[in-house]
């Protein structure tokens, strides 16, 4: 089976992290966003990897060449120019036209389809593509995928159920006649939306309401580490190796965390002795005894030192390539920017 993982952006609504940091590589629960996809697709089957690079590419590639390169054939498609989803499959064609079908996925989207059903349902009506899709939370603000009779009429206007589009597909390899002979271009803009308009062939959607988060904004990441917290405290999901749960919380094995944590995640070599509730600490954290946190997210090698207390924060170590005039706040070597 093999795939192809989008993770060519800037993540620019995670700001100030994917200034220094490619946003697949972000931890989530102690595992990068980008694993957690990999993981989820391995159990199906994954035997061939692609993945497309542009922001901070190195960091990528060294980590899945160190973690996976000897069980996945796995190769990277480097765009010095950001191609889109339909301009960065093309870049790849001649590692993927041969195939009968592949999965396309958001390298920064938890979610956990069922492959192989998804698989199947493309296959049994022999449709251009099967997109999972989900119905959407109360309130929130998405561009309406129309399902009528398990087939997509169109997105943003169309017939039948307005659904929210997951992020992925599993495409047919006939793709590759639809797309345009060009580098740059979208696969819903300049493929799916022209060959449902043009009723030149189907695209399905493929509806499971499981589990899955959209990691777009600080805010939507501590939702989604307060849900995937939860599913691996409460036995519904593995915790990532090299972690385990202490209470409600989630600790890796090289970090020294005291009692005073709760409902909490601390990554690889993090030292905390300070209270931290409802809150995310990435690797190689310091965090004294006289902080306190309360929903905050606090990126790698950030060291917090003194009688501190900070709620509803992501705070990030002071970097040159954070803009002076950006959002956050500036303190000695710290960069605080409010959730």
């Amino acid at each position: 089976m093999k795939a192809m993982l989008l993770a060519a952006g800037y993540g620019t609504r995670l700001r100030p992290v994917t200034y220094t940091m490619p946003k697949p590589m972000v931890p989530l629960c102690n595992r990068p966003l980008i694993a957690w996809a990999i993981e989820a697709l391995r159990h199906a089957g994954l035997t061939d990897l692609i993945v497309n690079l542009h922001h901070l590419p190195e960091m990528i590639e060294s980590y899945l060449v160190d973690r996976y390169g000897s069980e996945l054939d796995i190769h990277f498609s480097l765009e010095p120019k950001i191609l889109g989803t339909g301009g960065g499959l093309r870049k790849v064609r001649p590692l993927l036209e041969r195939e009968r079908d592949f999965f396309l996925v958001n390298a920064d989207t938890i979610q956990f389809p069922d492959w192989q059903s998804l698989r199947r349902a493309r296959f049994e009506r022999d449709a251009l593509a099967a997109l999972t899709l989900r119905h959407p939370p109360p309130g929130d603000t998405f561009t309406a995928v129309w399902l009528e009779d398990g087939i997509i009429t169109g997105f943003g206007r169309g017939r039948g159920e307005p659904l929210m589009f997951s992020g992925a597909h599993c495409i047919s390899s006939r793709i590759f006649r639809c797309l345009p002979e060009r580098d740059f271009s979208g696969i819903v803009d300049d493929v799916y939306e022209p060959v449902i308009e043009g009723q030149r062939d189907e695209v399905i959607g493929f509806v499971d309401d499981g589990l899955w988060f959209d990691i777009g904004t600080p805010q939507r990441y501590l939702s989604a580490s307060r849900g995937m917290l939860e599913a691996i405290v409460g036995g519904k999901i593995a915790a990532p190796e090299g972690s385990g749960v202490r209470g409600t919380s989630l600790i890796h094995e090289t970090a020294h965390a005291k009692k005073t944590i709760e409902k909490s995640t601390v990554g690889e070599r993090s030292v905390v002795e300070g209270k931290a509730h409802d809150s995310a600490i990435w690797n190689d954290c310091r965090v004294d005894e006289g902080v306190t946190l309360e929903s905050c997210i606090i990126a790698n090698r950030v060291e917090m030192r003194g009688e501190l207390r900070y709620t509803n924060s992501l705070i990030v170590r002071d970097d040159p390539l954070i803009p002076r005039d950006s959002t956050c706040r500036f303190e000695p070597g710290l960069a605080v920017f409010p959730i």
